[in-house]
């Protein structure tokens, strides 16, 4: 059940979780952790767990690129987590696009970011861990957490 306290995990949470050598994984593999205990409220969509699989498999994003075999399993672990709640982009994921568009200057690849605030908002979330915060922050509709 989503709650005011329910938040989104960006992409760049998951990568470090599963990134042993990042300066970040001990936080976000705590998070994480956390949310599957269900310590805390937690959500992933499809985009994120897309976005992961696309950079962690990609060795010109990653210094030490997993097979698709190993994205899977750890995409695994978010989709099958019945503590870890998902949300999809809802019937009114357009104009939810369209609006933010209309309120806000974006360009190129923020388009992705703003998709992601989109999906958020129709499932009312409204919190997001992210180390990305300055991707962000021009968006008053949601409250930025670094984990």
């Amino acid at each position: 059940m989503i709650t005011s306290e329910t938040a989104l995990l960006d992409t760049n949470v998951i990568v470090y979780a599963a990134d042993e050598d990042s300066p970040f994984h001990g936080a976000s593999f705590s998070l994480r952790e956390r949310g599957l205990a269900e310590n805390v409220s937690l959500c992933i969509c499809p985009q994120v767990l897309n976005e992961f699989f696309a950079i962690v498999t990609d060795p010109r994003r990653v210094r030490n690129p997993i097979s698709q075999r190993e994205a899977l399993l750890e995409m695994e672990k978010y989709y099958q987590a019945e503590s870890i709640l998902k949300i999809y982009p809802g019937p009114d994921i357009i104009q939810r696009i369209l609006d933010l568009l209309a309120r806000y200057d974006v360009s190129k690849q923020e388009i992705f970011d703003l998709q992601l605030i989109a999906t958020m908002l129709s499932n009312n979330v409204t919190r997001l861990y992210t180390y990305n915060h300055s991707d962000f922050t021009k968006f008053k509709e949601i409250e930025i957490l670094i984990p």
